[in-house]
């Protein structure tokens, strides 16, 4: 079974997908780990982000496992996982993520990896793009400024000098960015379900989400 969460930068997806994984006994995949995963690798060959040889991005091997709930992710068998949050990686992904040939890795790498696993997996185009035929299909939405605040409380324990206002900025321009991609734009996948989280708790998302999941037995 395919659960697909999309939304924008700071809507709360990666946290309530792995709630409601954990919930359903489901795999939580994100899809964002596999990109943080291949620009990882480039930046430690210390390539040219914005100018990548072809033939070098048909050679890579990328997979990803699970150690227990954590996910790892490999390129070239060399593990990347305690790098994916890297200011640097973080700063370069947007760009790997518009470039066809990696898409396509990672593609097949996530479709490759559902075949035998029920899965909850996010990302901003995994209803609309990759997966659009997912047994049901979310998209978290939240209020500009209550994203900012929760992302501001996150950056704040690594950067105690950042602002607000340069959280928000910084959100604004992902969105302009996600939602104008010529390849595979943030929208509102066909046929989700639309769930404003401004007001609730990831607890409060997990149980509306709750109400539309049938799971087989």
């Amino acid at each position: 079974m395919i659960i697909t969460i999309d939304g924008p930068a700071g809507s709360g997806k990666s946290t309530v997908a792995r709630m409601l994984a954990d919930k359903l006994g489901f795999v939580h995949f994100n899809s964002g780990s596999l990109f943080r995963g291949i620009t990882a690798y480039l930046l430690s060959q210390e390539e040219n982000i914005n100018n990548i040889d072809e033939k070098k991005i048909k050679k890579l091997r990328l997979k990803t496992r699970f150690d227990g709930k954590n996910q790892l992710v490999f390129v070239n068998s060399q593990n990347f996982s305690k790098h994916l949050r890297d200011d640097e990686v973080s700063k370069c992904a947007p760009i790997i993520s518009a470039v066809p040939e990696f898409r396509a890795k990672i593609d097949e790498c996530q479709c490759k990896f559902v075949e035998n696993n029920n899965v909850v997996i996010d990302g901003r185009d995994i209803g609309s793009h990759v997966f659009p035929n997912a047994d049901v299909k979310f998209y978290l939405d939240c209020d500009i400024d209550e994203r900012a605040k929760r992302r501001f409380k996150e950056e704040k324990l690594k950067n105690p000098d950042i602002t607000l206002k340069e959280i928000k900025d910084s959100i604004i321009t992902r969105d302009k960015y996600d939602m104008n991609k010529p390849i595979s734009p943030l929208v509102v996948p066909e046929g989700a379900i639309t769930i404003d989280s401004t007001r609730l708790t990831p607890e409060k998302v997990v149980d509306e989400m709750l109400k539309h999941i049938k799971v087989q037995k």
